[in-house]
């Protein structure tokens, strides 16, 4: 098994901040389209009536502004956010549950999500783990920030639904030991390739 050890700060920042730009691109992708479908039509075909050269350009951005405000309902916009929050969620929720156990940010940085003991973490406590970053954002970022100060380099949210973020800890791994090739004074016959050495468990392993 390949040694780990806890996720550097450094390490868990940019991940974070490839998932934000690629869950935002994503959901965007999901949920704009849908929104344009149930906007009145009259903000588009009003949107493609207009004529800038014969409006006042002073006036132009105020009153394209009070037209869309005036065809969107205020229970639409507050709908879209729940909507794009809860998908927000899921994109975390599902990727650290998965088999991979890590989000898109998380792979590309070999960083993966585990329990206080090494193991995968269920969807419920992923989701937990999720929303638990709405008070680690709170304040300035603070509940990440504590990852600096904690023996294990866990955020808020890592305290709160017990878990942990590492990643392979490469030099602990078993080095390769090159034979001699065969024939060669000190190769035993019949020995020619590389293999590691016999060696006990390894180390580094989360507790």
């Amino acid at each position: 098994m390949q040694p780990t050890r806890y996720a550097s700060f450094f390490k868990r920042f940019i991940a974070h901040l490839v998932d934000v730009i690629l869950a935002n691109l994503l959901i965007g992708l999901l949920v704009i389209p849908v929104a344009l479908m149930f906007i009145s039509g009259g903000v588009l075909s009003r949107t493609f009536s207009l004529q800038p050269w014969t409006i006042d350009p002073e006036v132009y951005p105020l009153e394209f502004l009070e037209m869309i405000f005036e065809m969107i309902p205020i229970t639409f916009v507050v709908m879209w956010i729940v909507i794009f929050a809860f998908l927000y969620w899921l994109y975390f929720a599902v990727f650290e549950s998965s088999p991979r156990q890590a989000t898109p940010g998380k792979m590309m940085l070999g960083l993966f999500v585990t329990d206080i003991y090494g193991r995968r973490i269920s969807f419920l406590r992923a989701l937990g783990r999720t929303i638990g970053k709405v008070l680690s954002k709170a304040f300035c970022y603070l509940g990440y920030i504590l990852a600096l100060f904690t023996d294990r380099s866990q955020g808020l949210h890592d305290l709160l639904a017990n878990t942990l973020v590492l990643e392979p800890d490469f030099s602990l791994a078993p080095p390769m030991v090159s034979r001699p090739p065969a024939g060669h004074p000190a190769a035993p016959a019949g020995e020619t390739e590389s293999v590691p050495p016999e060696q006990g468990p390894a180390p580094g392993q989360p507790e």
